[in-house]
Order: C-alpha cells, then structure tokens, then sequence
C-alpha cells in the first residue's frame, strides 16, 4: 500500500474511532447522570477528576515520545515497550499509593473514599499507552480503537445492567475496574503478538522517555486543571449534588470539541509539513483553520446559549436543568477553546514550550482563585464563569509576547467575521425575537449564517483553498 494511501487510511480511521468514542462516553454519561441522581453523580464526577491528577503521574507525557521513538527506531520497539510498560506499572502502583494517602487525609466519606480506592486501583493497568503508541507508530490506529471502543461499549452495557439492578455509584466504579482489567489485558496482547515485549527496563530509554515527556504532560497537566480543578472545589465547597448538575454541563459541551480535534487530525501535519518549507502556506493553512473554528463555534456557543436549559431537560433529565448558566459560561469557553486549538498547535511546532507553561500556569492560577470566590455564592454558575474567565486572560496574554502576538493578530482578523455575525445574529435577535426557546434559536441561527456569508466569514474562495494542494496553498 502507497504511504499516500496509508496516511489517508489511518486519518480516517484516527477520526472515525475518535468520534464514535467520544459518542459513546456521552451516552455513558447520560446514562448514569439518570441512573444515579444528581448527587452520585457529582461522587462520580468528582472522584474522575481528582483520580485524573495522579493518573498524571502514571504518564508524565511519555505517549507523543514513545510514539515518535517507535516510528523512528522500530528495531528497538522490543526494548521500548518493555521499558514504558515497567515505567507505567510502577508509576501507577506510586500514583495509587499517594491517591489513598490523600483521599484519607481529606477525610472522605465511606462511599466516596471507596470509589476513590476502585477507580486508584486501574492506574497501573493502563497499557492502552502502549498500544496507542505502538500503533499511532504503525499508522495502524484503527487496531487500537478497535479495543477501545470495544472497551467502552462494554462499560455501557456494563453501566445499563447496573441501572437495571439498581445498582449504586460504588458498583459502576466495580464493575468499571473488571472492565479495565479484561482490556487492559486485550491492548497487552494486541502489541504483543506483534512484537515481542522484551521483559526488561533500559535506563537509558526510561531516563529519555521521562525527561522529554516531562514538559509535554506538564503542560497537558496544566491544560487539563484547568477543565477538572473547578470539580474538585465545587464538590468541596458546595456538595456532590451542584458537582453533578456542573458536571452535566460540562459533559453536554465538552462532547462538541471533538469537531476541532477532528480538524485538527488533518490540519497539524499540513501545517507542520510546511512551517519551514513554507512560511506563506503555513500562514495561509493557520488563518484557515481560525476561519473555519471561529465560525463554527460561534455558532454552537449561540446554539447552547439558546437551548441550555432545554438541552440539559431533555438529555440529562429536568433536575439537571438549573445548571443552564454553567452551559451559556461553557459555551463560550468552548469558541475560546476552538480557537486555541490553532493556536496551541501553532506554537508547539515553533517549540515555545516556555511560553506555553507560563500562559497555563496563569490561567490556571486565575481559575482558581476565581472558583474559591465564585463558588461559594455563585455554584456551578460561578465554575463556568472561573473557566471562561481563565480562558480570556491566557487568550489575552498572548498578546504580551513579541513572538506569539503575530499569530494571535491572525486569529483576530481571521475571526472577526464571525464574531460580528454571531453579535449581530444575537442582538437583532434579542431585541427583536426576544430571548429563548427553539424557535428563537433556529431564526437567529439562520440569520447568523446569512450574516456569516455577508460579512466575509465563509465565502467559496475558502472551500477552494480547503481542497488546494501544498503548493497553491
């Protein structure tokens, strides 16, 4: 098979698994945001993010290293896997023994102190890593969304035969170890029936995977506080049950960001294929990606903005409807986000690792000390309103560096389009439909897209230069 071919194959199917996983967890969500009431649901919640910084230490950013050492030296792929497999069971045996010592310092409940201990005990068992890396490598992702959608269709029907019995948040964190045992067991096997994994540890290669992965985890470290942070001080300062209505929230939109990554699957390597060859096309490739991103999360924050409430009754169910402002807050976090998918992505093939730790530790400084303000009066409302308002600040500070502030100009001039078609839509709509409902919403939203066109933001010359080819831009 041509390597043309190859890389067509693995996109599409990178993009395929990435979808429908991201389809089956929200409908996991859904399922047991019903099943398990509000406040479960917050215990759930707030264990899977807290559980998510010490799963930080059994990863360290070893994946992306791993994977480019795999591709790049395959003869050593018995050694590098044995080495990475050593490093994630001790690591995660380490990260485990730390989550118990803090969940009982913090003085946990017995429920949530027992979820805390089942979901600590599948840290060490995360050879999805390998597999991802191995076939990432191979360009051969499909074989390992084939486990992993597998994987999380299992925990669904998992998850239904509990709701079924009536089973509580302490037996979906039971029944979710079993699951992740059996699969961690199948991603072990699926690598290892292609090559051998050589049962012992390299110093050399656990030294360089540790130190290079360091710098890309903490920066995905600090990424991910900045989602998860806000769940952990709601579920402190105000209960399980207001984490579990936020939690609805932040799922309902959190599930919309696949269509950037989905973008971004096949715009990165372009871009990267054409920073130092060339600068123009880059620029170009860039400028269109924030031109695509920007109209279309306006127009999802518009549509959530409208429908939050309604969207929450009708998905999670009426008691989850209260949380509509953590939706509109989120909604616009959500544009921010797409944005910085770009432009994150821009400056990590320039390298500027610096910068990017230095711009997340602030963001995330900024979270929280506006979700200890905010909580404590505002709820889940105040949670969004932390997350947005950390977003706008990192967005903000890019403007303060000589070498970031060109592509941020960028983003502007390539967003405005739909920023002022998105705030037209809204105040005619506003003032001349009134706020609210699906009928409000479909009207605006229609006319937004008729202004999308009017001011610039999408215009047949865009679609040809998607479709051009490296050289034409």
């Amino acid at each position: 098979m041509r390597m043309s071919r190859r890389l067509l194959r693995n996109s599409v199917s990178g993009l395929s698994g990435m979808v429908l996983q991201k389809a089956v967890h929200l409908f996991t969500m859904i399922v047991l945001a019903r099943m398990l009431g509000a406040e479960q649901f917050g215990v759930y919640a707030f264990v899977g993010a807290l559980v998510f910084f010490f799963g930080f230490l059994t990863d360290l950013g070893m994946e992306r290293v791993l994977t480019r050492e795999l591709a790049a030296k395959p003869e050593e792929a018995r050694v590098l896997l044995g080495t990475a497999l050593c490093l994630r069971v001790v690591l995660g045996l380490l990260a485990a023994g730390i989550g118990v010592a803090v969940g009982w310092l913090w003085g946990f409940d017995q429920i949530t102190f027992a979820c805390l201990l089942l979901a600590l005990a599948g840290l060490p068992l995360g050879t999805d890593l390998l597999a991802r890396a191995y076939f990432q490598s191979r360009l051969e992702i499909r074989n390992y969304y084939r486990i992993a959608l597998a994987g999380s269709a299992t925990f669904l029907a998992l998850v239904s035969i509990c709701w079924w019995r009536q089973g509580s948040v302490v037996a979906v964190f039971a029944l979710g170890l079993i699951n992740g045992v059996v699969y961690a067991a199948l991603y072990l096997r699926s690598v290892h029936a292609r090559v051998s994994i050589a049962p012992a540890v390299s110093l050399t290669r656990a030294r360089g995977l540790l130190r290079e992965g360091f710098q890309i985890g903490l920066l995905a470290l600090l990424f991910m506080t900045a989602l998860r942070i806000d769940q952990i001080l709601l579920f402190q300062l105000r209960g399980a049950e207001e984490v579990g209505k936020y939690a609805a929230a932040v799922r309902l939109t959190e599930a919309l960001g696949m269509f950037s990554e989905a973008v971004m699957l096949s715009l990165f390597p372009l871009l990267a294929a054409s920073r130092h060859s060339s600068p123009g096309v880059f620029r170009q490739r860039y400028r269109l990606g924030f031109r695509y991103l920007a109209a279309a999360g306006t127009l999802l924050a518009l549509g959530l903005s409208y429908l939050a409430a309604d969207l929450l009754r009708l998905v999670f169910g009426p008691k989850y409807s209260t949380a509509w402002p953590a939706v509109v807050f989120l909604s616009w976090n959500l544009f921010l986000s797409y944005l910085g998918t770009v432009y994150v992505n821009v400056f990590l093939i320039e390298c500027w690792y610096r910068l990017l730790l230095l711009v997340s530790a602030v963001s995330v400084a900024v979270n929280i000390v506006f979700n200890i303000l905010w909580i404590p009066a505002y709820g889940s409302a105040g949670a969004a309103g932390a997350t947005l308002l950390s977003s706008v600040v990192g967005f903000s500070l890019w403007f303060f560096f000589p070498a970031t502030r060109p592509v941020l100009a960028d983003c502007l001039r390539s967003s405005a389009p739909a920023i002022a078609a998105g705030a037209l839509s809204a105040t005619v709509g506003v003032v001349l439909l009134q706020w609210g409902g699906p009928s409000f919403a479909l009207v605006s939203l229609a006319l937004y897209l008729v202004l999308l066109v009017v001011t610039g933001g999408l215009t047949k010359a865009d679609l040809q230069r998607l479709y051009a080819n490296p050289q034409s831009g």
